[in-house]
């Protein structure tokens, strides 16, 4: 009986040992090949949960960058709508310009038919106002709204890449 607690002894000794040198690599629950050594020691000494800090830390830092991601998308899609909003009012004023322009324009050569000092004032004003009306600031507008669209679809590739979506 005395060999069978030296026995036990020696086999406790030996577990605790190799319990020690277990890493929290060397704790993943998947591993079927695991020793009860290796398992042991990864219970004991709380391999099992340093790895599940680890990927708890992995998926809160996950979590926070596809909240980046997420919030980022809204204040472009926000920015988009603003920029869309802005060019449609923008044309609306260029429209209310060009009516009261060309109104006043025509009022101006009715009054002035027979001065033709007037009539070629006239005839530049409608030369610039037709120049104006050629490179107005609506294609900025749009210009920026493509822009941000292409951010948007660059963002989206990244976020796929990361493996986020």
């Amino acid at each position: 009986m005395h060999r069978f607690f030296r026995f036990l002894s020696l086999v406790a000794a030996g577990l605790s040992l190799g319990a020690c040198a277990v890493t929290p690599q060397e704790c993943d629950p998947r591993n079927a090949d695991a020793g009860f050594a290796t398992k042991f020691g990864c219970n004991v000494h709380g391999g099992y949960a340093q790895r599940v800090e680890q990927k708890e830390k992995i998926l809160l830092d996950e979590r926070k960058t596809n909240q980046l991601f997420r919030d980022t998308y809204a204040a472009l899609d926000k920015e988009r709508s603003e920029v869309g909003r802005e060019l449609s009012r923008q044309r609306d004023e260029y429209a209310a310009l060009n009516k009261a322009m060309n109104a006043l324009l025509a009022e101006l050569k009715q009054k002035s038919r027979n001065d033709q000092r007037l009539q070629n004032e006239i005839a530049a004003l409608e030369k610039e106002m037709a120049g104006i009306n050629r490179q107005n600031d609506a294609k900025a507008v749009a210009q920026k709204q493509y822009e941000l669209q292409k951010l948007r679809t660059r963002l989206a590739s990244l976020e796929s890449d990361l493996g986020l979506r």
